[in-house]
């Protein structure tokens, strides 16, 4: 039985911010995820948008942190080589009252600290995006605001913290938890036990049922179910803003966002459910998003969809609508961060700098590692090197000289690489979060054969034992073309 200094329950882009920051210093931890990869709860149903900070009520801990952690993207971005763009945001209105929101929602930005916000008007809105509808008025502009992708920069975050110390540890649900008469906790998990001195309960929608493990019932979490569209590379008119309508009083509104790939988000609804694990599509929803992006550009060809998903935003009931991050006034050693909905993944950086302050005021010694190294070597992509250096490639390793997603030219070398990699990659959805393999045009029609051969023959398995996320998922009975068994 391994015992830790801290240990992080929840593997999305919260739980692997804080083992990024607790990586800096000389203590031990480990993080324990329930799935079978990095990034696939709400992190998973993102958009992508570090939203800068004019949304939050002044004074909430949102408001307090969000500036904080967007301001920490560009440096992350450069030392841990994850992509990202700037494309700012504009947040559109129509009417008179909307004009009074934006006004609204500009001086809550000022207060909270974000920089160059402005309203400007519907000449200097369409100077920048000319497809947008005659009806829109005037916009919020918040020209610091940047896109990334939301899973790619959960995995830089676990893959750096793994190399600075801390275990990331893959499809361990914890099913029980006990405070020992010693103070340390006791973890179970279906096949492990793990020992602790303080938890940090990073769960997403299950945080209070983990907290519910150890006694703990001092909120109530409640899932807002998202739709959101994927549109094809080549539609015309791409946008080159992040574009939300005037925003309502649980969401952000129908959003158009262009994304670190070169596709477009539509994205998202907001609808509150009972059910924790509904990631399904409604037809209701799709029209929602369809109708709502015409709003805003109208011409916008709903063709072009290729790909509709769903995510679920952790909301904390009775708590105004915020994060929940502390420490359990009743289980010692016990540290919530908890409802992490929308700016979560812009606030993530800072949660984690709160979070380490927490175990700080908790006894826990913070002091950093002389030989912590900030930086990460991503994966290699094919396409992003020049020639001269893609025949050097193959010539060292001809795997990378076989193309197996046509849609999105990403190799075999890259596929295997993935699976190698410091993370893991032994599911089709995690080589997709890696490589882009089934990410394009056809969503994997032509190559998913060809990945799951792959994953086979790398990991000594039967093609009909590779799933397509969670255990049960396998998509195959038998055989698939290029002779993998």
């Amino acid at each position: 039985m391994n015992h830790y200094d801290i240990i992080i329950i929840g593997g999305g882009i919260t739980g692997t911010a804080i083992a990024h920051e607790c990586s800096k210093y000389q203590l031990t931890a480990a993080l324990l995820e329930r799935g079978t990869d990095i990034g696939i709860g709400a992190t998973k149903g993102n958009g992508g948008v570090v939203h800068p900070g004019y949304d939050p009520t002044p004074g909430s801990l949102k408001a307090k942190i969000n500036v904080r952690g967007a301001n920490r993207y560009p440096q992350l971005a450069r030392d841990l080589n994850f992509g990202i763009i700037n494309p700012g945001i504009f947040v559109i209105g129509f009417s008179d009252a909307d004009e009074a929101v934006l006004k609204h929602k500009l001086d809550f930005g000022i207060k909270n600290g974000v920089k160059d916000l402005a309203i400007i008007d519907a000449v200097q809105m369409r100077n920048r995006e000319p497809q947008l509808a005659t009806t829109a008025r005037h916009a919020l502009y918040a020209p610091t605001a940047t896109v990334v992708d939301p899973f790619e920069v959960a995995i830089a975050f676990a893959e750096n913290a793994k190399a600075n110390g801390v275990e990331i540890l893959t499809s361990q649900p914890v099913t029980a938890i006990k405070k020992r008469t010693d103070g340390n906790f006791l973890l179970n998990t279906p096949d492990q036990q793990f020992t602790c001195t303080y938890i940090v309960n990073a769960a997403g929608n299950h945080a209070d049922d983990v907290a519910r493990l150890a006694g703990i019932a001092e909120y109530q979490m409640k899932p807002r179910h998202g739709d959101l569209l994927v549109l094809d590379k080549d539609m015309v008119n791409k946008p080159k803003t992040v574009m939300f309508p005037c925003p309502g009083p649980d969401t952000k509104g129908i959003a158009c966002i262009p994304t670190v790939h070169g596709n477009t988000i539509v994205g998202s609804t907001a609808t509150m459910l009972d059910d924790k694990e509904a990631v399904n599509n409604y037809a209701p929803g799709i029209q929602a998003l369809i109708d709502g992006v015409h709003k805003i550009l109208p011409e916008l060809d709903a063709a072009k969809i290729i790909r509709t998903f769903a995510g679920l935003r952790p909301v904390v009931l009775d708590n105004n609508n915020d994060f929940y991050i502390a420490e359990s006034p009743t289980v010692k050693g016990f540290i919530h961060a908890a409802g992490i909905q929308s700016p979560g993944m812009a606030s993530a950086p800072a949660i984690a700098e709160l979070v380490r302050d927490l175990l700080d005021n908790a006894g826990l010694e913070m002091v950093p590692k002389a030989d912590y190294n900030p930086y990460r070597e991503k994966l290699t992509v094919f396409t992003e090197l020049s020639l001269a250096e893609q025949d050097a490639l193959i010539n060292e390793h001809p795997a990378y000289g076989r193309i197996v997603c046509r849609c999105e030219t990403v190799t075999e070398g890259e596929i295997i690489a993935a699976i190698h990699g410091a993370i893991p990659a032994h599911t089709l959805d995690a080589i997709k979060r890696r490589t882009r393999a089934g990410m394009g045009r056809c969503q994997g029609g032509f190559c998913q054969y060809k990945v799951i051969a792959i994953l086979a023959r790398e990991l000594g398995l039967s093609a009909d034992a590779i799933c397509l996320e969670d255990a049960g998922s396998q998509l195959l009975c038998g055989a698939v073309k290029g002779g993998a068994k």
